[in-house]
């Protein structure tokens, strides 16, 4: 406990003596080089919320296009809260951590209930679903001017370099440091400019990979350069455990559509629409088709074939078994709906399930690719695609 007070005063006196130096070189650094955005042409509460929200766990190149297309479907927050769940998930469809998009639709129902006045400070705003520390920091700063540090991924790197962190920062002992350095150079006359000022040198200079070190005004100063630790730094004291998980489906075709099942439970993909789960594991089987549905829908198909995707998430590895079905007779399974490839954007789907989906002769059950190609046969028809 006396060593950590140790580090905490003697890395006080060393914010305290560059405090005025750090802020003016960042504020100076972002005059020239601070990307425009244009979130950052508006001081519009709403809009602000909205691209903190979508630029969670995504890069700003991919999230630019979302934010422009989501704010011109719902402009204002009372056209978010009226609007359809899957309406908003379908224009989420892509940027993955669907959840997001549940809780940000969520909170503008309850700001509307609640008159729709937005939250005037950071713990108003943690009141909202879906809003933690880090969002409450940035919006209340950006839009309202309270003088409020953020701290995220790209905050934790750069001060952990510029002032050379001790501590992991998955740590209690690490987090209240970075905690307490932002807070102690937080530059309270522009609070907003400065944060963004902030994450701008993490992701554009001061990168997890291959920093721009050379071109840093900080160089001279930094810790972690001054002592050839910039790939150490930040610290944790663990990795993320990525968990491999396997689902299989039953992915059904008849003439020209493809039935689509809506998703109910609270996993990944809460709310989308996905294929026919398969209540066995692998290839296709007749015999587990008949006990399962067989009374009703007795097994008649035209073919049948296995397709195997991989998808990663950043927690999951995901393995996705295809059991691509032509039937030769319709279906009518509950809570299923068949859908023909010029409306698949009218439903809101997994982007591995999109991108397969786009690659599929909806009339044969096959990529376009290989149907295109396949050489023409003489004798009896096969069974298999």
């Amino acid at each position: 406990m006396r060593h950590e007070e140790d580090a905490f005063q003697k890395t006080e006196r060393s914010l305290l003596k560059y405090k005025y130096l750090w802020s003016k070189s960042l504020m100076d650094w972002y005059a020239v080089h601070g990307r425009d955005l244009p979130w950052r042409r508006t001081r519009n509460p709403y809009a602000i919320w909205l691209s903190e929200v979508l630029l969670q766990q995504t890069r700003v190149d991919q999230g630019l296009s979302y934010y422009l297309r989501f704010l011109d479907h719902f402009p204002t927050i009372q056209e978010l809260a009226k609007a359809d769940i899957q309406d908003v998930l379908r224009l989420w469809q892509g940027l993955g951590y669907y959840r997001r998009a549940h809780h940000l639709h969520s909170a503008a129902k309850l700001v509307v209930e609640m008159g729709g006045g937005l939250p005037q400070s950071p713990a108003e705003w943690l009141q909202l679903p879906g809003v933690g520390p880090y969002t409450a920091a940035a919006i209340a700063s950006i839009a309202l001017d309270y003088p409020v540090p953020v701290v995220d991924g790209n905050v934790i790197r750069v001060l952990s370099r510029a002032f050379g962190a001790e501590a992991p920062y998955d740590t209690a002992e690490g987090l209240r440091w970075i905690r307490q350095t932002a807070q102690e150079l937080l530059y309270t006359a522009r609070p907003g400019d400065y944060n963004q000022a902030l994450m701008d040198m993490g992701a554009t200079v001061c990168t997890p990979q291959k920093p721009a070190c050379d071109t840093c005004f900080w160089q001279k100063k930094c810790v972690a350069f001054n002592q050839d630790r910039v790939g150490e730094l930040p610290k944790r004291s663990k990795s993320t455990k990525v968990v491999p998980l396997t689902l299989d489906y039953l992915v059904l075709f008849h003439r020209g559509r493809v039935l689509l099942f809506p998703r109910r439970d609270q996993g990944i993909w809460a709310g989308l629409y996905e294929f026919l789960p398969q209540p066995w594991a692998g290839a296709w089987d007749e015999s587990a088709w008949d006990q399962h549905w067989g009374s009703e829908h007795p097994s008649e198909t035209l073919s049948h074939r296995l397709v195997t995707l991989s998808h990663a998430l950043s927690h999951r590895s995901l393995t996705l078994n295809l059991n691509c079905i032509r039937l030769n007779r319709n279906l009518h399974l509950d809570g299923g709906v068949w859908v023909t490839l010029q409306d698949l954007e009218r439903y809101p789907l997994p982007q591995p399930f999109l991108q397969f989906l786009k690659q599929i002769d909806f009339n044969h059950g096959r990529t376009q690719q290989s149907h295109a190609h396949r050489q023409p046969r003489q004798g009896p028809r096969s069974q298999n695609p």
